[in-house]
């Protein structure tokens, strides 16, 4: 029986062409892991972020809160 070229040539690509997949599998995989770390990271940081802008705005209140009780006291003297 003799064989046919094309589907050994065939053969060969498919095999060339699920070995890529699966290495392409495993790479999307590492980068999933990766982001899902860097997402842990990252919510520690948007924390803190969320920490300091409400310290921020109290501070800022505040100050405006003094600078209007100095105005007024002025006026009174």
């Amino acid at each position: 029986m003799i064989e046919n070229p094309h589907e050994q040539r065939q053969t060969l690509l498919l095999s060339r062409i699920i070995k890529n997949v699966d290495l392409l599998n495993e790479s999307l995989e590492e980068l999933s892991r990766s982001l899902a770390e860097i997402n842990v990271y990252n919510e520690g940081n948007a924390e803190v972020a969320d920490m300091w802008e409400n310290y921020r705005r109290s501070a800022a209140f505040n100050l405006e809160a003094l600078d209007a009780d100095s105005q007024q006291q002025q006026q009174r003297s």
